[in-house]
């Protein structure tokens, strides 16, 4: 079977599947993760010293599309793969050994010619595989989309690809989730229509309300889109923006200023209580990952300071939420 042929069989399962329900789901429990990009330039010598430093014990991780773990790191090498059972027990042996754990594998798509699009749905089958072996639970998976692509087509395309997506899930118990970014998922009539397209429970949406701040909307509004999408939250980001008191609650071009006004996750216009107290009212238990990206602000022990306040306030209103 080629690459195109696998995602053809992959949609054409689905009409053997039933309906199922949607609702808000996690790992079960409330913890802070962190992406592994993050652990470096904190002056440690690997990424587990680096997330012992900051306190927190679950990494998400990137893999490329050759199974590769880009960014976990271990002085100047990167060592880890899970591309066959061999790398994967060796990953699993240091998480055990370090006694870390993995929240999610972030796998990032990029769009090509359509005739590629089988590729990707391969390249997600693989993940899926190793994020069982692993007893990772969620696959992260961001679709930006490609420069000049119509509204109309990235629908379509993304549509196909998450719903290829679903017995894959089913099988594995994996849950991929979708994230909204950049200039086509944090627009309602983009991911709207996407998300009430899925049928199975296992896949659904990785929730970054601040990108939706990023892409212009004023802070009030945010917490009616979390109202409308905790239904599809499957995973969570959290990080935050300060934005002047004149721009705050008002319309932005997309990306306006960002860089220069981002701050930690406590100290942004973002309620992160309001909005996890959202999701947890629709069922979402599991984990909320830090993507700070107000770290370029900082030095060495500055950047150290900001990610375990992070770290401590989402734990505050963890603890606030039980």
């Amino acid at each position: 079977m080629n690459r195109r042929q696998v995602f053809t069989a992959a949609a054409a399962i689905l009409v053997l599947l039933p309906v199922a329900a949607m609702g808000a789901s996690g790992t079960g429990q409330w913890e802070v993760g962190i992406r592994d990009t993050h652990l470096r330039n904190l002056g440690a010598p690997d990424s587990w010293a680096a997330a012992d430093l900051l306190g927190i014990s679950t990494i998400e991780v990137q893999i490329n599309s050759k199974m590769k773990c880009q960014m976990l790191f271990e002085g100047e090498d990167t060592p880890y793969s899970v591309e066959t059972p061999e790398d994967r027990k060796a990953l699993k042996d240091k998480l055990a050994e370090k006694k870390k754990s993995i929240c999610a594998f972030c796998c990032g798509v990029r769009f090509g010619d359509p005739d590629s699009d089988g590729e990707v749905v391969e390249w997600l089958v693989q993940a899926a595989e190793a994020a069982k072996d692993l007893g990772i639970p969620i696959i992260m998976v961001p679709v930006p989309g490609a420069q000049g692509m119509k509204d109309d087509e990235y629908i379509a395309r993304t549509t196909k690809l998450l719903l290829a997506l679903e017995p894959i899930a089913d099988k594995t118990g994996i849950v991929f989730a979708m994230e909204n970014l950049q200039r086509f998922n944090n627009r309602k009539e983009i991911l709207e229509p996407i998300l009430k397209a899925l049928k199975s429970p296992r896949v659904g949406l990785a929730l970054d309300i601040t990108n939706m701040y990023w892409y212009g909307y004023p802070v009030e509004q945010l917490y009616g889109f979390a109202e409308l999408y905790a239904p599809y939250v499957r995973y969570v980001h959290a990080k935050n923006e300060k934005y002047p008191e004149d721009k705050k609650n008002t319309q932005r071009e997309p990306g306006w200023e960002y860089s220069k006004y981002a701050t930690s996750v406590r100290e942004g216009d973002v309620d992160f209580r309001r909005i996890l107290a959202i999701l947890a009212k629709a069922g979402y238990r599991g984990p909320v990952t830090i993507e700070d990206d107000s770290l370029g602000h900082h030095e060495v022990e500055g950047k150290k300071k900001v990610l375990q306040d992070d770290a401590k306030f989402l734990r505050e209103i963890f603890a606030e939420l039980k």
